[in-house]
């Protein structure tokens, strides 16, 4: 079971033998494409919202994840325990269409192929499952304990997903004891690097402001792609103890640098990845930006009380 400090009290976990036995039921299945470089939660959440709409309108959720920007050069398994079954046709699987996933020319590969065996893939449903009227839904899925909002249904999905596996657990355990926190300390999440170039970013200084007020505590983890957001936050904050594992050479996500760096460092960087948003989601407070894949996600599982929005005041679907 998921155990992060924000999570709502009295939280059941979906188990593997209660999804399996649920998603088996279904001939027609949906494929969903994981890992082509668009950042790993935004791929994850991105996933989340498929199985949920596979769930809501009886599709077998099935999986193709061995493109070798996800870190996971043999599928998901490389990083995480099994939750649906894999799909393993390469030739089927990297034609299914990525990018903006919606409002595209269709392969006509994989277009031949769901024509005759009934089959959808993700560019199908992936416009939808971002829209409005899916995120204010209610959902009422008896077998898989969900009933309320898509932030029930998640908190029902996430930890059936979002499990690592012996190797990824230890590794990530490890990492985090490569810094001493502290008991008590706050968590931000802030965007930096080469997001500028797709949004106006939140200077960094509002984020300390904002946990000013929120709470007494004066310790910090901070998650962030670029190092100069510590040294600066370090340099302006001397009451403060800022935490990261930032390493001092990252200066943002760069998917054509993702290419050519070596399986060993890209398992380096999903190491120090998942340990940040582990201790993220283990501190007091949360303060992060909604409209980021790593917010949406933090904001699926934790509680209101939890988690504060620099961007918009309660969490939504973007």
């Amino acid at each position: 079971m998921l155990k992060y400090t924000g999570r709502p009290e009295n939280t059941q976990d979906l188990t593997f033998e209660e999804y399996e036995q649920f998603n088996a039921k279904f001939k027609r299945r949906l494929i969903w494409r994981f890992g082509t470089g668009n950042g790993f939660f935004s791929e994850l959440n991105g996933l989340l919202l498929g199985m949920l709409y596979a769930a809501q309108y009886g599709y077998r959720f099935v999986l193709y994840s061995k493109d070798k920007l996800s870190g996971m050069p043999d599928g998901w398994e490389d990083v995480f325990l099994p939750f649906c079954p894999r799909f393993n046709s390469s030739f089927i699987g990297k034609s299914i269409l990525t990018g903006t996933r919606h409002n595209c020319n269709r392969n006509k590969v994989t277009s031949l192929y769901k024509l005759f065996t009934r089959n959808i893939t993700e560019d199908d449903v992936f416009w939808y499952t971002h829209t409005n009227r899916f995120s204010v839904a209610e959902y009422d899925i008896p077998a898989l304990g969900i009933k309320g909002d898509i932030r029930q249904a998640m908190r029902r999905l996430i930890p059936l997903v979002y499990r690592f596996n012996h190797t990824y657990r230890r590794l990530i355990n490890e990492q985090i004891k490569t810094i001493s926190l502290p008991d008590s300390y706050i968590g931000l999440h802030i965007r930096a690097g080469d997001k500028a170039r797709e949004i106006e970013l939140i200077a960094p200084q509002r984020y300390i402001e904002t946990a000013g007020k929120a709470s007494d505590t004066r310790n910090a983890f901070v998650f962030t792609d670029d190092f100069n957001v510590i040294v600066e936050l370090r340099r302006n904050n001397p009451k403060w103890h800022i935490f990261s594992l930032t390493a001092d050479n990252e200066s943002g996500y760069n998917i054509q640098k993702l290419a050519s760096i070596s399986p060993e460092e890209r398992r380096a960087q999903l190491v120090r990845m998942f340990a940040s948003i582990e201790i993220l989601l283990n501190s007091e407070l949360f303060i992060g930006t909604f409209s980021s894949n790593p917010g949406m996600f933090a904001g699926m599982l934790l509680d209101e009380k939890h988690i504060v929005g620099m961007d918009f005041p309660k969490w939504l679907l973007l």
